[in-house]
């Protein structure tokens, strides 16, 4: 029995919330203070009327539900009870009272306001204030005491302030809504418009009681439900997001690939010229060291024969100079190598041995190599 309880105490307990956001979806949508020529009730009567409707896609039952236009219920000192005798209760035993989603039901003020200054009725109320009198006239189960005054001129004859009507839950403590209500022309509304946020005044070709538009007060996710039933069009953009991520996405690792191919071309081509630049600089240095040392023997073995080949080493030394620096030198090591090599053409003491280098240092120029004296 104790775990029986607990089960029906845990179901009680979450059906709270339920509950509470069935009723928040109860609002008025649409109210008329002055009917003169507007819709009629079941007795044909142009009377003040007020809409309520169902904001939700979910069937709920508004009996026993509240309605009031006394301002004093908004005092949070006073007791429920207190608070009912000032209010008017929605029907129990009324099939109307069941909405449908997107559904609205019209309720009529009992109360009628005539002109008659003269006669005396045991039924206005209340009585004696002026020459306006407020009659009651219909019993049915929508036409409730509500008390909507039609005129300002009404109104400040009993120091009334403008209209305010308020819907409450049938604890009568949860306000679940309430609306001022600017003085209307005749046949004027005061409707709340599709966004379910502002109101606004209602020409009398624009006033739609009892009809809630389907997309009145819906949120996005909720309008999208209605216009696309079976998801197509969610499917639809749910797949272009993830082709257009998916094409970012390979344009980014393309993108990526291609600076890193461009960034091992650029190590490659480093790596290669660094080792071009160890070989020409390890040959530069074998050449200078054979070149070095056959002009050292080449000056020993002139100074032993006491200079007579003098001139036929200084031009050997011209041609391999030449090779040197059309081989291998650089272009700035070239400069300084050519500018030594004329500099030195005009030490050479016999003309044909010169005439000789000459024309031998030109054919290096050209490509040829190995020559002899």
């Amino acid at each position: 029995m104790k775990k029986l309880g607990l089960i029906l105490s845990i179901g009680f307990i979450t059906s709270l919330p339920t509950w509470s956001q069935g009723a928040k979806s109860i609002r008025i949508t649409e109210v008329m203070t002055n009917n003169r020529t507007s819709i009629v009730d079941e007795y044909g009567a142009h009377k003040s009327w007020v809409e309520l409707s169902n904001s939700s896609f979910t069937t709920y039952n508004i009996r026993g539900m509240f309605l009031t236009t006394d301002r004093r219920v908004l005092d949070k000192k006073m007791s429920p009870e207190e608070r009912r005798k000032l209010m008017c209760p929605l029907p129990n035993n009324e099939p109307r009272t069941t909405l449908a989603g997107k559904k609205s039901v019209i309720i009529y003020d009992r109360y009628i306001w005539h002109e008659d200054s003269e006669d005396t009725c045991p039924d206005c109320f209340p009585k004696g204030k002026g020459h306006f009198r407020w009659l009651s006239e219909g019993t049915g189960p929508f036409q409730l005491k509500l008390g909507l005054v039609p005129l300002k001129e009404i109104a400040d004859a009993f120091h009334e302030k403008n209209n305010w009507i308020a819907l409450y839950d049938g604890n009568a403590v949860d306000l679940i809504d309430s609306i001022s209500i600017p003085w209307l022309a005749a046949d004027q509304s005061y409707a709340l418009t599709s966004d379910f946020k502002t109101w606004k005044i209602s020409k009398a070709d624009e006033v739609t009681p009892g009809y809630l538009p389907q997309n009145t007060g819906l949120s996005k996710p909720q309008i999208l439900k209605k216009t696309d039933p079976y998801g197509v069009g969610i499917a639809v953009l749910s797949m272009g997001i993830v082709f257009s991520c998916l094409a970012l996405l390979f344009i980014f690792f393309w993108a990526f690939g291609a600076y890193m191919k461009h960034k091992q071309r650029i190590a490659r081509a480093t790596e290669k010229h660094a080792n071009l630049l160890y070989k020409t600089g390890k040959k530069t240095i074998e050449v200078t060291s054979e070149i070095s040392h056959k002009t050292n023997v080449m000056l020993k073995d002139g100074l032993t024969t006491k200079g007579i080949d003098k001139e036929i080493y200084m031009a050997v030394i011209s041609l391999a100079l030449k090779e040197y620096l059309e081989d291998y030198a650089s272009p700035a090591t070239k400069a300084l190598g050519e500018k030594l090599v004329q500099a030195e053409l005009p030490n050479i003491p016999q003309e044909k041995v010169r005439e000789v280098c000459v024309e031998r240092l030109q054919k290096i120029a050209q490509g040829e190599r190995d020559f002899r004296f």
